[in-house]
């Protein structure tokens, strides 16, 4: 198949209804974001204790649990988690603790869930902790999990899960027609076109290290393989990475500006580089700020970050949002405009009250 008829089919494919995606968990997002896409590379970035992997779950894993859950799809998932911070098990109970919330409006940390230290699970909770275990039955059919990795045993792990799931077509590039062939990569042929295959890396700063490269180009590096996989393959790349910065530099100081820009997501040029869409979070509690974009961050203190679009290929960049973080669940919430924003409505998000339920 030539390569206008490959273009040609993937328009007629849209035309045709298979490239909607999959939804995104929040609505104000979907306005500028076109939902979870194949072949999209998303960066996701905050300091530490921000919620920025909860942020990514929200849409990249628990979302899209609730979205299969919750819809009659003929969509195929296949998520890779790279979770170099929380085991499999965490992941689990880091859900059950946010399905508890949503479900019954029940703050429920992980550390009440397992009883530790002081903190115990209660029968009643664990009747509850049950039911919300029932929700996620079957999830390994759709999520692995992996420890520590290099960019080089990632890729090699893509190639090969690639080839069970498609035919990989190659082209001689070889010009001299009394030569040997050289044979070299054309494009891909999925068996299964309704497959949706994410990679998910969290985060990028603690990918194990190349031989003889540092941390900076091992991320680099990372993210070069992730280009070519997102390409190849047509994946779905989510990465994280916790970024670190000072607020009272000259530069920041001058542009008044305290929220994370491109510039700080320097630790590695690659990943800011590739990236289709690149978001930010940002708590103005975190430094004493008493209003944001319009928020009354006194009534909201720690359980508002804000999310802004420092890139967007598909749409349009620097645009912000308001979330309210519920951080005992791990979990999120689009806040009405702040114009729309009641006395009620600051004392449920500061109070994590969950009032749909």
């Amino acid at each position: 198949m030539s390569l206008v008829d490959r273009a040609i089919s993937e328009i007629e494919s849209g035309r045709a209804g298979n490239n909607v995606g999959i939804p995104i968990a929040f609505d104000k997002l979907r306005e500028h974001i076109p939902d979870i896409q194949k072949k999209h590379y998303t960066l996701i970035g905050a300091e530490t204790k921000v919620g920025k992997t909860s942020f990514a779950d929200d849409i990249y894993l628990y979302g899209v649990w609730d979205y299969l859950n919750n819809n009659s799809t003929n969509i195929i998932v296949d998520i890779d988690y790279y979770s170099f911070e929380i085991s499999a098990e965490a992941k689990i109970i880091k859900g059950i603790s946010r399905q508890l919330w949503k479900e019954y409006g029940i703050i429920a940390d992980a550390k009440t869930i397992l009883s530790k230290g002081k903190n115990y699970c209660s029968d009643e909770l664990y009747d509850l902790v049950r039911k919300s275990l029932k929700y996620y039955e079957g999830i390994d059919s759709i999520l692995t999990i992996h420890s520590v990795d290099n960019p080089t045993g990632i890729s090699k792990y893509l190639w090969d899960k690639a080839l069970k799931h498609g035919k990989v077509h190659k082209k001689n590039i070889q010009q001299d027609p009394d030569g040997s062939p050289i044979w070299r990569f054309d494009y891909y042929e999925p068996y299964n076109k309704d497959r949706y295959w994410i990679v998910i890396i969290d985060h990028a700063g603690l990918t194990l290290e190349e031989q003889g490269k540092s941390i900076k180009q091992t991320m680099d590096l990372l993210s070069g393989k992730l280009v070519a996989a997102r390409n190849n393959f047509g994946l779905t790349v989510v990465v994280i990475q916790q970024l670190s910065f000072e607020v009272a530099n000259d530069e920041r100081f001058k542009s008044n500006r305290l929220t994370p820009t491109l510039r700080d997501f320097s630790d590695s040029r690659y990943l800011s580089r590739d990236a289709d869409v690149i978001m930010a979070l940002f708590s103005p509690a975190a430094y004493q700020l008493s209003k944001f974009h319009g928020y009354d961050i006194t009534k909201l203190g720690d359980s508002y970050r804000n999310c802004e679009i420092l890139r967007n290929r598909d749409g349009e960049p620097n645009i912000n949002f308001g979330f309210n973080f519920i951080g005992p669940c791990g979990t999120f919430r689009e806040l009405p405009r702040p114009d729309q924003m009641t006395d009620t409505a600051y004392k449920h998000a500061s109070e994590y009250i969950n009032w749909k339920s």
